[in-house]
């Protein structure tokens, strides 16, 4: 998660992507969602996949949590790292 969503909302845009619903292999539905974002008062982008589709999040991102930074302009993914702390000093070049 973006803990120090905070200190970087001015130069970047988080989004976080819920695969996983009750159990594990089970796609996250928008009540998973709702507890997700309100248990760690989630300020910030959050979605999942949609309804039918599957787990794609995993299937397209990655099987476990991974942070992704992307520039906006190109859309082309700068680093991709498993912890959010990994991408905290990359974000002060920005």
């Amino acid at each position: 998660m973006a803990l120090k969503y905070p200190t970087y909302s001015d130069k970047v845009i988080f989004v976080e992507l819920l695969a996983e619903g009750g159990s594990h292999g089970v796609p996250a539905e928008p009540a998973h969602l709702d507890a997700w974002i309100g248990d760690r008062e989630i300020s910030f982008t959050s979605a999942i996949d949609p309804p039918g589709v599957g787990q794609r999040i995993i299937e397209e991102f990655a099987p476990r949590e991974n942070t992704f930074l992307v520039e906006l302009s190109t859309m082309k993914v700068v680093e991709r790292v498993e912890s959010p702390s990994e991408v905290y000093p990359l974000l002060g070049d920005l």
